[in-house]
């Protein structure tokens, strides 16, 4: 079983490091070099099944593993330029372009700067470089074994999760030039053509497309299909007023489910988000609002309004919101890298703009129903295929959350985009420095995942421009 990328790099440093130390005790600089280089050469290197023989090895200096950038580059196809005067390599792999000076801690790949944390080393004209932010940088994938005879083998992949259909590639493009920093997925009939990472996980860290992130208001969707669900158990109906659930909500024996689901509630859309803040305690704080117009007179979106689906669910099921969506939609679809968030789950980070510069965002705190889901892009087009089958709900049920309910179009969960022939279902979210949008184009089967993490992007105008895009790469128009 392939091991995750951290802990191999840790290993093969902890490896080469006992090598360097049984080799010599008490070791200088220049000794721990040296010494380092040798024990390298006990390392047997694979890059995708194939065999390299570097001229320069790999050493160990102070704790960290450092790797020849020239020789790393040879070995996976790419193309290595020097600039003597500045000091300066840039790398071409594929499409991307990876630039790095000197003596330096950073590596700017295509437009982001990702940090090392540990300065770059010339070693007898060579450039080393640590290994673990450049493998990072290059979405590459390691597996450290120890054979029969005592050898260590190094066994290097490159990016095994990255899809680009050639037909595609000017989507790629846009979105490189657009700057996005996300996942992306896009999908033909359910067949990936696209899976991309984009921009930085965190300040060492770069977007891979199989990493978990926040999907924010996605996760409406997910609160609808359970009211759904429930409803075809016979357990409620989408008629019902709120004050048969919930006791003390303004109008509450006006306001429908349906309301609730369709956005015309005319309850207000903020609430409270402190963090530890239970449902309950934010259930009573949606009691003391006042309702913005007549329930079921306009369209006002409204995350109070999802919240207290959430607690219906919680109510008619017995379960607890998070509970529920995973036993009665995630677990039956293998959505294993799916679930309610908290901080105990490692998702990718989000950002926010400081002073005209890009920083880590606080923890994204949200409340059940509106907006807690963590998901994948794989996870998500799981999501996406059953929506066209009965395994969750039925077609009849799963009509009902695409029907526009007032004049924004908006359904359950799902807001409808009809042109011509056609039929398009979208919804976008946003919070705690994520920016998403999901659109599932029923006519043509095309689905199109931007799960992005950088807060204020316009996520409709985005995704409109990508399924332009896509329209036109794939001969739709």
């Amino acid at each position: 079983m392939q091991q995750p990328v951290s802990k191999l790099f840790i290993s093969l440093s902890r490896i080469m490091l006992v090598l360097m130390l049984c080799a010599s005790p008490v070791l200088g600089q220049a000794g721990n070099v040296a010494t380092a280089a040798q024990a390298a050469n006990t390392v047997h290197i694979e890059v995708n099944g194939q065999e390299q023989i570097w001229k320069n090895q790999p050493l160990i200096f102070q704790g960290s593993t450092f790797v020849p950038l020239r020789d790393v580059v040879q070995s996976l196809n790419g193309t290595l330029k020097w600039d003597a005067p500045t000091k300066t390599a840039t790398i071409k792999v594929g499409r991307d372009t990876l630039i790095h000076q000197a003596s330096t801690s950073s590596i700017q790949v295509n437009h982001v700067q990702l940090s090392t944390g540990v300065k770059s080393r010339t070693v007898n004209g060579t450039m080393m470089i640590p290994v673990r932010p450049l493998a990072n940088a290059l979405k590459a994938d390691i597996k450290v074994q120890r054979t029969a005879s005592g050898q260590m083998s190094v066994n290097v992949k490159t990016d095994q999760v990255s899809v680009l259909n050639a037909e595609l590639a000017s989507v790629d493009t846009y979105l490189r030039e657009a700057e996005f920093p996300g996942m992306a997925l896009i999908a033909k009939n359910g067949e990936v053509l696209l899976r991309q990472g984009y921009g930085l996980a965190d300040e060492h860290t770069m977007n891979r497309p199989d990493q978990k992130t926040r999907i924010a208001s996605l996760s409406k969707s997910f609160t609808a299909a359970s009211i759904l669900h429930l409803a075809e158990e016979g357990l409620l109906d989408v008629q019902d007023p709120i004050s048969k659930y919930i006791s003390g909500i303004p109008e509450g024996d006006k306001i429908t489910l349906h309301m609730l689901l369709s956005q015309t509630s005319g309850i207000p859309s903020a609430f409270g988000r402190g963090e530890g803040t239970s449902l309950e305690e934010t259930v009573e704080e949606i009691r003391h609002k006042t309702l913005k117009f007549e329930p079921g007179s306009a369209y006002l979106y409204s995350n109070s309004g999802y919240v207290l689906l959430a607690y219906v669910i919680e109510q008619v099921s017995g379960s607890s919101y998070a509970d529920y969506v995973q036993q009665t939609i995630l677990k039956p679809l293998g959505m294993k890298n799916s679930g309610e968030a908290s901080r105990q789950v490692h998702t990718i980070s989000g950002f926010v703009s400081e002073n005209n510069a890009w920083v880590p965002a606080p923890y994204y705190v949200s409340q059940s129903g509106s907006g807690t889901i963590y998901s994948t892009v794989d996870d998500m087009l799981k999501w996406d295929r059953a929506l066209y089958t009965d395994q969750i709900l039925s077609q009849d049920t799963i009509e009902q959350m695409y029907k526009p309910y007032s004049s924004k179009n908006y359904g359950y969960a799902w807001i409808l985009k009809e042109n011509d022939q056609n039929r398009t279902v979208f919804h976008n979210g946003s919070g705690g420095g994520f920016a998403t949008a999901f659109s599932r184009n029923l006519s043509d089967d095309i689905t199109i995942i931007l799960l992005g993490n950088h807060a204020g992007m316009d996520m409709t105008t985005l995704m409109s421009e990508v399924e332009a895009e896509t329209a036109k790469a794939l001969h739709l128009q």
